[in-house]
Order: C-alpha cells, then sequence, then structure tokens
C-alpha cells in the first residue's frame, strides 16, 4: 500500500471544461446565519466533496469576496475572504454559490421549484436521519452554530432530521453534520 501524492491526485482529476460539464448532486445546501468563516470554508470544501448543484449563505453567514453589488467594507471582505479561502482550500471557485439575506426567500424558491426541503434540527418531532424517504432534488437547511434553524423557518419544511448523540455533547459542529447526512444521501441519489 502507497500513499498517492498530491499530484497523482490532481492527475485523477477531469479537466476543468470536462468538470463544468459533469451532472451535479441535485442537492441545495442553505446555510443560515452561520458566525463561524471556519465553517463557512469547510461547507464550501463540503459541497465541492459532493459536486452539490448550490451552496447559499444567508443572514449573517459571511462569505467570499467576488460577488457583484456586494457593498460590504473593504475591510470586512478582505476579512471574510481570507479566513473562508483559508479552510475552503481553494475549491470555491467550483462550487456554484450566492448569498442572499433572507433564508425564508430561497426556501420557498426551491419549494416551488419541486424540492423536498428538509432541515437539519433537533426538534421533538425530528426523524432520524437514515430513517427518511428522502426524494431528489432536495435542498438541505442548515444554521447558526447556536440557535439552530428558526422556529419560524422549521415550520416550513417538508421534513426536520436530526443526527444522535451517543455522547455527553448535544450536537455535531454545523459542517460535519452536514457532511454526515450528505454522506447518508450521496448512494440514495438516482445516478
Amino acid at each position: 500500500m502507497q500513499k498517492k501524492t498530491t499530484e497523482e491526485l490532481v492527475s485523477l482529476k477531469p479537466s476543468l471544461e470536462e468538470f463544468r460539464k459533469l451532472p451535479k448532486t441535485p442537492i441545495t445546501v442553505v446555510v443560515d446565519g452561520i458566525r463561524s468563516l471556519d465553517n463557512v470554508g469547510l461547507l464550501f470544501r463540503i459541497a465541492d466533496g459532493f459536486h452539490l448543484r448550490e451552496l447559499v449563505l444567508c443572514g449573517i453567514t459571511g462569505y467570499p469576496a467576488g460577488l457583484p453589488g456586494d457593498d460590504r467594507p473593504a475591510h470586512i471582505v478582505e476579512r471574510q475572504d481570507r479566513r473562508i479561502q483559508k479552510t475552503a482550500i481553494r475549491t470555491i471557485p467550483f462550487v456554484p454559490w450566492t448569498y442572499r439575506p433572507g433564508v425564508a426567500e430561497i426556501v420557498a424558491e426551491r419549494q416551488r421549484a419541486g424540492d423536498m426541503i428538509i432541515a437539519l434540527e433537533q426538534t421533538d418531532a425530528s426523524r432520524h436521519y437514515q430513517n427518511m424517504g428522502y426524494h431528489f432534488p432536495l435542498t438541505l437547511v442548515v444554521g447558526h452554530e447556536r440557535e439552530g434553524v428558526t422556529s419560524a423557518l422549521l415550520r416550513t419544511v417538508d421534513a426536520v432530521v436530526e443526527i444522535p448523540m451517543e455522547g455527553m455533547g448535544n450536537s455535531h459542529n454545523v459542517a460535519i453534520a452536514t457532511a454526515i447526512v450528505l454522506v447518508h444521501l450521496s448512494p440514495l441519489i438516482p445516478r
């Protein structure tokens, strides 16, 4: 057994032109109110790793530089971009993404487009993420690190799923939780 080098891994990738022609995974991840720029960077890596249809950053969630019409102060753009780029490790150009101030509007749009809307949250009505009948296309909504998905938004989604916690912690990190659900969804997607 021999580990692959970075050069070997890169050589296995399609050209950028071929990559852009590959079908996207029919999943959109909507991120509402994430404070940690490191989590945002990790979500870009996760979105790239699963070749998601789109990553939508909402509310107070920081986002990279380069969005047309960005009116944030220059020092905020620079700080957010630097932190997100560091954790995203060169994946941002390969992820279709946008920023939307309001999460409810994007969720309503995805519902009208026919997506199944799933929130990842712990509630008294949440279902185990492995015991859900998913259909695609799908939008997965994740929320603030401490406050989670808002109660108002939870009332609009098709279903709420959660990841059981076996240890003493109350929840997983938001980026890790997103990856866990996407790993479960990946083999369920019609190819």
